[in-house]
């Protein structure tokens, strides 16, 4: 789910290379129509697996985007991957975003480390995209899809561990998704405005996600003119309150 919901089309060019499709609906945007920047993480880490599965279990231990284009009118991004360096106990990759119908124009840059955890299994075969859903009118919230709900305190947390957000431990799809709506949340309070554009989004995966729930907190913020800045924690309240992932979102009045 968390790749398709998305509808998300990743393509392998080669053994390190490989590009991904995204359209730009509505729910993908801040209310001014700016672009957010956890729909382009996943997108860009989709199109990574699709080389990265083939060559070791990985988990990623970092993601950060840089959004250059708000994307106010762009139909759909093109992002183009690459596998940048494979060590022995860490990888990495980066993507370039575009217009996908005006691919001279540079929508943002994004990159990700991820971890060695073993060989890829015997017998590997190359994943089929995952499939694209079908049109829907009247998205929700991208935090909602994603598990999310709002908590009496006015926080957002993911209840549990579900199929749809994380086998074994929880998927980067929803902590990106929840992090930044909590970031953009704490803009609009502190801007006064929800003309909001994202131009940043660095996330570190300190622990994995096992029981939940998992609850997104702003834990420090500044403010200069119309740029606000975000640093979100997520922990898991059911192993003690752990931190599972940091992250620090920069926004502007739009």
């Amino acid at each position: 789910m968390s790749y398709a919901y998305l509808r998300s089309r990743p393509r392998a060019i080669d053994s390190t290379h490989a590009d991904n499709l995204l359209e730009l609906r509505a729910d993908l945007r801040t209310p001014a129509g700016a672009v957010m920047a956890a729909p382009l993480a996943i997108a860009m880490l989709d199109a990574a697996t699709i080389n990265l599965e083939s060559m070791k279990v990985l988990a990623v231990t970092q993601v950060g985007v840089d959004i250059i284009d708000c994307a106010i009118d762009v139909r759909e991004v093109l992002l183009t991957s690459q596998v940048t360096t494979v060590a022995r106990s860490q990888t990495f990759t980066e993507a370039r975003m575009y217009d996908a119908d005006d691919p001279g124009r540079a929508i943002g840059f994004g990159t990700a480390n991820w971890s060695v955890i073993g060989p890829a299994p015997r017998r590997f075969c190359l994943p089929e995209p995952a499939p694209v859903q079908g049109a829907r009118s009247g998205w929700p919230p991208l935090w909602q899809a994603y598990a999310g709900r709002r908590r009496p305190d006015g926080l957002l947390e993911i209840p549990c561990l579900e199929l749809e957000v994380g086998a074994e431990r929880l998927h980067h799809a929803p902590m990106l998704v929840v992090s930044e709506a909590i970031a953009l949340e704490y803009g609009v309070r502190t801007l006064g405005t929800d003309s909001l554009m994202v131009d940043h989004l660095t996330m570190t995966f300190v622990a994995p996600g096992r029981i939940g729930p998992f609850v997104a907190t702003p834990v420090f913020c500044a403010v200069e003119a119309d740029t606000v800045g975000c640093r979100v924690e997520l922990r898991d309240e059911g192993r003690g309150n752990r931190l599972v992932a940091a992250t620090f979102v920069r926004m502007q009045a739009y």
